[in-house]
Protein backbone atom coordinates (compact mmCIF):
# COMPACT_ATOMS: atom_id res chain seq x y z
CA UNK A 1 0.00 0.00 0.00
CA UNK A 2 2.86 2.53 0.54
CA UNK A 3 4.52 1.54 -2.49
CA UNK A 4 0.76 2.16 -4.47
CA UNK A 5 1.04 5.77 -2.21
CA UNK A 6 4.48 6.61 -3.12
CA UNK A 7 3.84 5.94 -7.28
CA UNK A 8 0.95 7.87 -7.11
CA UNK A 9 2.26 10.99 -5.82
CA UNK A 10 5.33 10.66 -7.87
CA UNK A 11 2.79 10.54 -11.11
CA UNK A 12 0.96 13.44 -9.46
CA UNK A 13 4.26 15.19 -9.31
CA UNK A 14 5.24 14.68 -12.65
CA UNK A 15 1.90 15.46 -14.20
CA UNK A 16 1.59 18.36 -12.00
CA UNK A 17 4.99 19.45 -13.43
CA UNK A 18 3.94 18.43 -17.43
CA UNK A 19 0.89 20.80 -16.92
CA UNK A 20 2.68 23.51 -15.60
CA UNK A 21 4.87 23.58 -18.55
CA UNK A 22 2.01 23.11 -21.06
CA UNK A 23 0.14 25.81 -18.97
CA UNK A 24 3.55 28.66 -19.59
CA UNK A 25 3.78 27.69 -23.21
CA UNK A 26 0.25 28.46 -23.45
CA UNK A 27 0.14 31.97 -21.84
CA UNK A 28 3.48 32.57 -23.82
CA UNK A 29 2.07 31.86 -27.03
CA UNK A 30 -1.03 34.15 -25.99
CA UNK A 31 1.39 36.97 -24.54
CA UNK A 32 3.64 37.14 -27.76
CA UNK A 33 -0.01 37.43 -29.79
CA UNK A 34 -1.28 39.89 -27.49
CA UNK A 35 -1.99 42.78 -29.24
CA UNK A 36 -1.04 46.33 -27.50
CA UNK A 37 -4.04 48.34 -26.69
CA UNK A 38 -3.04 50.14 -24.20
CA UNK A 39 -0.20 52.78 -23.47
CA UNK A 40 0.32 54.04 -19.88
CA UNK A 41 3.43 56.75 -19.31
CA UNK A 42 4.47 58.02 -15.80
CA UNK A 43 6.69 60.28 -15.07
CA UNK A 44 8.76 60.55 -12.50
CA UNK A 45 9.46 64.55 -11.96
CA UNK A 46 7.40 67.43 -10.36
CA UNK A 47 4.85 68.39 -12.55
CA UNK A 48 6.32 71.99 -12.20
CA UNK A 49 9.50 70.75 -13.50
CA UNK A 50 8.31 68.20 -16.46
CA UNK A 51 10.54 68.80 -19.37
CA UNK A 52 9.27 64.99 -20.46
CA UNK A 53 5.38 65.14 -20.77
CA UNK A 54 3.27 61.66 -21.99
CA UNK A 55 2.05 63.92 -24.93
CA UNK A 56 6.04 64.16 -26.06
CA UNK A 57 6.86 60.72 -25.44
CA UNK A 58 3.79 59.36 -28.02
CA UNK A 59 5.14 62.03 -30.50
CA UNK A 60 8.38 60.38 -30.60
CA UNK A 61 7.04 56.67 -30.87
CA UNK A 62 5.28 57.68 -33.33
CA UNK A 63 7.93 59.27 -35.06
CA UNK A 64 10.25 56.12 -34.19
CA UNK A 65 7.81 54.01 -34.95
CA UNK A 66 5.37 54.09 -38.14
CA UNK A 67 1.81 53.91 -36.96
CA UNK A 68 3.25 54.33 -33.39
CA UNK A 69 2.72 50.96 -30.84
CA UNK A 70 -0.84 50.70 -30.45
CA UNK A 71 -2.08 47.28 -32.43
CA UNK A 72 1.03 45.82 -32.69
CA UNK A 73 1.65 42.01 -31.21
CA UNK A 74 4.09 41.66 -28.31
CA UNK A 75 6.55 39.53 -30.78
CA UNK A 76 6.90 42.40 -32.69
CA UNK A 77 7.47 45.15 -29.63
CA UNK A 78 11.07 45.48 -29.04
CA UNK A 79 10.92 46.68 -25.60
CA UNK A 80 14.57 47.24 -25.18
CA UNK A 81 14.61 49.13 -28.15
CA UNK A 82 12.13 51.33 -26.77
CA UNK A 83 13.94 51.81 -23.73
CA UNK A 84 17.53 52.85 -25.67
CA UNK A 85 15.72 55.36 -27.97
CA UNK A 86 13.84 57.06 -24.97
CA UNK A 87 17.46 57.38 -23.34
CA UNK A 88 18.56 59.01 -25.79
CA UNK A 89 16.58 61.75 -25.12
CA UNK A 90 18.61 64.38 -22.77
CA UNK A 91 15.97 64.84 -20.37
CA UNK A 92 15.48 61.17 -19.74
CA UNK A 93 17.76 59.43 -17.45
CA UNK A 94 16.26 56.05 -17.14
CA UNK A 95 13.43 54.27 -19.09
CA UNK A 96 12.31 50.99 -18.43
CA UNK A 97 8.83 49.68 -20.42
CA UNK A 98 7.11 45.87 -19.91
CA UNK A 99 4.01 44.63 -21.19
CA UNK A 100 1.53 42.43 -20.09
CA UNK A 101 -1.19 39.82 -20.52
CA UNK A 102 -3.93 42.43 -20.88
CA UNK A 103 -2.07 44.46 -23.16
CA UNK A 104 -0.85 47.33 -21.82
CA UNK A 105 2.09 48.63 -22.81
CA UNK A 106 3.96 50.76 -19.35
CA UNK A 107 6.36 52.91 -19.84
CA UNK A 108 8.10 54.77 -16.46
CA UNK A 109 10.43 57.42 -17.37
CA UNK A 110 12.79 58.65 -14.71
CA UNK A 111 13.44 62.19 -15.28
CA UNK A 112 16.61 64.40 -15.09
CA UNK A 113 15.37 67.35 -12.39
CA UNK A 114 15.96 70.92 -14.13
CA UNK A 115 17.45 73.53 -12.02
CA UNK A 116 17.91 76.86 -13.68
CA UNK A 117 17.44 77.50 -17.22
CA UNK A 118 20.58 79.25 -18.48
CA UNK A 119 19.88 82.12 -21.43
CA UNK A 120 23.06 83.62 -23.30
CA UNK A 121 23.43 87.07 -24.40
CA UNK A 122 23.63 85.55 -28.10
CA UNK A 123 20.33 83.95 -27.25
CA UNK A 124 21.46 80.37 -26.49
CA UNK A 125 19.08 78.49 -24.32
CA UNK A 126 19.25 75.35 -22.18
CA UNK A 127 18.74 74.02 -18.87
CA UNK A 128 20.84 72.99 -16.64
CA UNK A 129 19.66 69.48 -14.18
CA UNK A 130 20.44 68.01 -10.88
CA UNK A 131 23.56 66.33 -12.18
CA UNK A 132 24.80 68.93 -14.33
CA UNK A 133 23.60 67.82 -18.09
CA UNK A 134 22.52 70.19 -20.49
CA UNK A 135 19.14 69.99 -21.71
CA UNK A 136 18.33 71.54 -24.79
CA UNK A 137 15.60 73.89 -24.69
CA UNK A 138 14.27 73.04 -27.90
CA UNK A 139 11.74 69.33 -28.03
CA UNK A 140 10.87 69.63 -23.88
CA UNK A 141 7.72 71.07 -22.12
CA UNK A 142 8.68 74.22 -19.97
CA UNK A 143 9.37 74.04 -16.56
CA UNK A 144 9.31 76.29 -14.02
CA UNK A 145 12.58 77.16 -12.84
CA UNK A 146 14.37 80.49 -12.05
CA UNK A 147 16.09 81.40 -15.44
CA UNK A 148 19.76 82.60 -15.21
CA UNK A 149 21.45 85.10 -17.40
CA UNK A 150 24.53 87.89 -17.65
CA UNK A 151 27.85 87.38 -17.72
CA UNK A 152 27.58 83.56 -18.00
CA UNK A 153 31.25 82.89 -18.94
CA UNK A 154 32.15 78.76 -18.04
CA UNK A 155 33.17 79.65 -14.53
CA UNK A 156 29.78 81.05 -13.76
CA UNK A 157 27.71 78.97 -15.10
CA UNK A 158 29.36 76.34 -12.91
CA UNK A 159 28.42 79.02 -9.73
CA UNK A 160 25.31 79.13 -11.17
CA UNK A 161 24.99 75.88 -11.15
CA UNK A 162 25.94 75.47 -7.39
CA UNK A 163 23.99 78.01 -6.17
CA UNK A 164 20.60 76.61 -8.13
CA UNK A 165 21.43 73.00 -6.66
CA UNK A 166 21.16 75.41 -2.89
CA UNK A 167 18.12 77.06 -4.12
CA UNK A 168 16.35 73.82 -5.13
CA UNK A 169 17.27 72.56 -1.93
CA UNK A 170 15.78 75.20 0.26
CA UNK A 171 11.54 75.35 -0.29
CA UNK A 172 11.84 79.16 0.96
CA UNK A 173 14.65 79.78 -1.54
CA UNK A 174 12.60 78.16 -4.32
CA UNK A 175 9.94 79.82 -3.60
CA UNK A 176 11.36 83.27 -3.86
CA UNK A 177 13.75 82.79 -6.53
CA UNK A 178 12.59 84.17 -10.05
CA UNK A 179 16.41 84.54 -11.47
CA UNK A 180 19.79 85.00 -11.03
CA UNK A 181 22.03 87.71 -12.82
CA UNK A 182 25.29 87.46 -13.04
CA UNK A 183 26.53 90.93 -12.90
CA UNK A 184 30.00 92.43 -14.38
CA UNK A 185 31.55 91.93 -10.62
CA UNK A 186 30.88 88.30 -11.33
CA UNK A 187 28.78 88.67 -8.27
CA UNK A 188 25.83 86.33 -8.15
CA UNK A 189 22.56 87.97 -7.71
CA UNK A 190 19.24 86.81 -7.15
CA UNK A 191 15.95 88.41 -8.52
CA UNK A 192 13.07 87.71 -6.18
CA UNK A 193 9.40 87.31 -7.15
CA UNK A 194 9.30 90.57 -5.22
CA UNK A 195 9.27 93.87 -7.66
CA UNK A 196 12.79 95.45 -7.97
CA UNK A 197 14.83 94.28 -5.41
CA UNK A 198 18.16 92.49 -6.00
CA UNK A 199 19.69 90.00 -3.35
CA UNK A 200 23.35 90.44 -3.78
CA UNK A 201 24.71 86.86 -3.00
CA UNK A 202 28.19 87.79 -4.29
CA UNK A 203 30.32 84.21 -4.58
CA UNK A 204 29.14 80.45 -3.97
CA UNK A 205 31.42 80.02 -0.51
CA UNK A 206 28.99 79.96 2.78
CA UNK A 207 25.97 79.41 0.32
CA UNK A 208 24.02 77.68 3.80
CA UNK A 209 24.83 80.48 5.79
CA UNK A 210 23.84 83.05 3.67
CA UNK A 211 20.73 81.32 3.32
CA UNK A 212 20.06 81.28 6.69
CA UNK A 213 20.99 84.87 7.39
CA UNK A 214 18.74 86.05 4.54
CA UNK A 215 15.79 83.96 5.95
CA UNK A 216 15.83 85.25 9.14
CA UNK A 217 15.82 88.78 7.77
CA UNK A 218 12.97 88.47 5.86
CA UNK A 219 10.90 86.41 8.46
CA UNK A 220 12.10 88.35 11.87
CA UNK A 221 12.87 91.75 9.97
CA UNK A 222 11.36 92.51 7.07
CA UNK A 223 8.01 90.62 8.08
CA UNK A 224 7.76 93.74 10.81
CA UNK A 225 8.94 96.71 7.86
CA UNK A 226 7.58 95.31 4.41
CA UNK A 227 9.43 93.05 2.51
CA UNK A 228 9.70 95.93 -0.19
CA UNK A 229 11.69 97.91 2.19
CA UNK A 230 14.77 97.75 0.28
CA UNK A 231 15.71 97.32 -3.00
CA UNK A 232 19.08 96.26 -2.21
CA UNK A 233 20.01 93.28 -0.05
CA UNK A 234 23.67 92.33 0.09
CA UNK A 235 25.04 89.10 1.68
CA UNK A 236 28.50 88.73 0.12
CA UNK A 237 30.17 90.46 3.16
CA UNK A 238 30.92 87.88 5.97
CA UNK A 239 29.05 88.24 9.10
CA UNK A 240 26.37 91.38 8.04
CA UNK A 241 23.86 92.07 5.88
CA UNK A 242 24.21 95.63 3.91
CA UNK A 243 20.79 97.28 2.56
CA UNK A 244 19.59 100.18 0.43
Amino acid sequence: MSKWNTYTRKTSYVLGLVLLVVLLIVLKRQQANQICNKITIEIDAPLQKQLVTQRLVLDKISEWYSGGLSGTSQQNLDLPDIERRLETMPAVKNAEVSFDLRGELRIEVEQRIPLVRIIHSNGEQFYLADDYTKIPVIGTDVARVPIANGRLTNAMIRKVYTLSTYVHENPFMEALTEQIFVDTKDDLVIIPKLQNQRIIIGDTERIEQKFEKLIDFYTEGLNHIGWDKYKTINLKYKDQIVCN
